[in-house]
């Protein structure tokens, strides 16, 4: 999505896992959102994507505002 988003291709680089590191990532919200009744503010990923790279742009054009 953030290649698509952002409109060119990433360079991604995969190396072992360091210590510490978890041997697998679980983002799934449904048991919160079950619970608790939570729904987040963005929904879509490619609306989470497109916000994060406006954010990581304004830094690199505004980085102490």
């Amino acid at each position: 999505m953030v290649e698509t988003v952002g409109g060119r291709p990433l360079v991604i680089r995969e190396e072992a896992r360091r210590a510490g590191d978890p041997a697998y990532l679980v983002a799934r919200a449904d048991r919160i959102r079950a619970e608790l009744g939570w729904r987040p503010r963005y929904d879509d990923l490619a609306a989470i994507v497109t916000h994060s790279l406006a954010w990581e742009r304004k830094l690199l054009r505004e980085p102490w505002s």
